[in-house]
């Protein structure tokens, strides 16, 4: 009987060590950002994983589609803000004569403390940005300040 309690409280004191050791991804929250914006005229969505050491998201899935023959191109762009500070990076455009496009890539940028983006009309014949749509703002899931 000693030996079997032993053996319970053995393994009920690793179990308080072991859980929280394999359980600290989950517990840093959604490691994965993913959202879209759609109107009649365009369609977006992106993707994307956290990752630290190195920080990078990655993978990226982008997703733009234009759903109206109305004159404009439909672009999307990724926004962040974090240790480079606030940045807009390169827009993406639905390619000529196509009405959906997909990319896969990644971003490596140091800290990002939040991200969001933008699905923009871009005026065909002259290539300026009619309006664009903002995503909702994703923030980073893990906790930079034990990061190191």
């Amino acid at each position: 009987m000693r030996l079997k309690t032993g053996l319970v409280a053995t393994a009920a004191a690793l179990s308080t060590l072991l859980v929280p050791l394999i359980a600290s991804p989950a517990a840093a929250g959604n490691l994965v950002s993913d959202e879209s914006i759609s109107t009649n005229a365009y369609y977006g969505r992106m993707a994307w994983q956290w990752r630290i050491n190195p920080y990078r998201l990655d993978p990226i899935a982008i997703i733009a589609e234009d759903r109206a023959t109305d004159g404009y191109v439909i672009g999307i762009r990724l926004v962040t803000s974090g240790e480079s500070g606030n940045r807009t990076w390169a827009m993406r455009t639905v390619p000529t004569g196509q009405t959906h496009y997909e990319w896969r890539t990644y971003l490596e940028a140091g800290w990002i403390d939040h991200a969001y983006f933008q699905v923009c009309k871009i005026k065909a014949t002259t290539g300026a940005i009619a309006s664009c749509h903002d995503s909702k703002v994703m923030q980073n899931p893990f906790d930079d300040s034990n990061m190191s």
